[in-house]
């Protein structure tokens, strides 16, 4: 079966899929600014996808494009801020769920709802949809693109972000918290065997997995994994039950998006010669918490480190 990238069309899949779009560029901001009710603005700053955006003043009505976008927006404490989100899945926090949703057909959010709801910033994490972009920034409204392929990408983006909104500070203390629970993972693990793993990204309609260049890939690492799909030519491969048994994982993780259950997992077909089925080391792992490139990102890696080294 083969292992070309494939991305997957559904608002929740995007937010896995985001690192295939990934750019190889970290956003450089130029300007400084900090939290106060008069920033230093203007501010210029250039995005994962090498667009510069000046901001003349702070952004008081942002449009999210992104779960993962809205709750940076909402731990930075601006929450109150965004007047439009992508759809269901912009559901954390709960007050999220009371913002208007902007999707359209095709993934990609339906332009005269934005333009409608006159925001001066469009804060995107999926990349790509360059036509829908170009008709928002006709209109004068400025599109921000940031796409975590990792989790030192994520923090980057997560200041990045605090100075595109005017909450440097917030987005400096919100960065160390995430970093200090992180390396406390890395502590935890550190004098632990690593054990190798597979995670299942979805099984219907093709078998996919996640690969170098993925956000979840880097958070495996960080929990003490080597996933065996090390190789993989993509961040979102499409592997195959035979390579899967070749390979013979010490753990199986499936995320929860998959629509799988531990026990239909270990039911499939070629699936009861692996390890992982046979020791009882088939996971669940929640997919809000590892494919969204947010705060939570490090309760995932918790939860990942929890699954693979129990005993730590």
């Amino acid at each position: 079966m083969s292992r070309a990238p494939r991305a997957r069309l559904t608002l929740l899949g995007a937010l896995a899929a985001i690192a295939i779009v990934a750019s190889a560029c970290v956003p450089q901001p130029s300007a400084t600014t900090q939290d106060s009710p008069l920033p230093a603005f203007p501010v210029t700053l250039t995005d994962d996808e090498e667009v510069t955006v000046t901001l003349d003043a702070v952004p008081k009505r942002i449009v999210t494009w992104a779960p993962s976008n809205t709750e940076v927006l909402f731990a930075l404490g601006i929450g109150e801020r965004v007047v439009g989100v992508s759809g269901e899945f912009d559901d954390y926090p709960p007050e999220a769920r009371r913002i208007e949703r902007v999707g359209g057909a095709n993934v990609q959010p339906n332009v005269e709802t934005v333009v409608a709801l006159q925001p001066d910033l469009v804060l995107e994490g999926f990349g790509g949809g360059e036509e829908w972009k170009q008709q928002l920034r006709e209109q004068g409204i400025p599109v921000f693109t940031v796409v975590a392929a990792g989790f030192e990408d994520l923090l980057h983006d997560i200041r990045t972000i605090g100075r595109l909104t005017g909450t440097t500070a917030k987005a400096g203390t919100l960065v160390n918290d995430m970093r200090g629970r992180a390396e406390d993972v890395a502590g935890r693990v550190a004098d632990e065997e690593r054990v190798t793993c597979f995670f299942e990204v979805g099984f219907e309609g093709g078998f996919f997995t996640v690969g170098p260049g993925s956000l979840i890939y880097d958070l495996l690492l960080r929990a003490g994994c080597d996933p065996v799909t090390a190789d993989a030519d993509s961040a979102f491969p499409q592997w195959s039950v035979e390579e899967l048994v070749a390979d013979d994982p010490d753990v199986y993780l499936v995320s929860s998006e998959s629509g799988s259950t531990v026990a239909a997992v270990s039911r499939r077909p070629g699936f009861g010669a692996l390890t992982a089925v046979k020791e009882g080391r088939v996971f669940l792992i929640d997919s809000d918490l590892i494919s969204r490139p947010g705060p939570r990102v490090v309760d995932g890696l918790e939860d990942l480190a929890d699954a693979l080294h129990p005993a730590a």
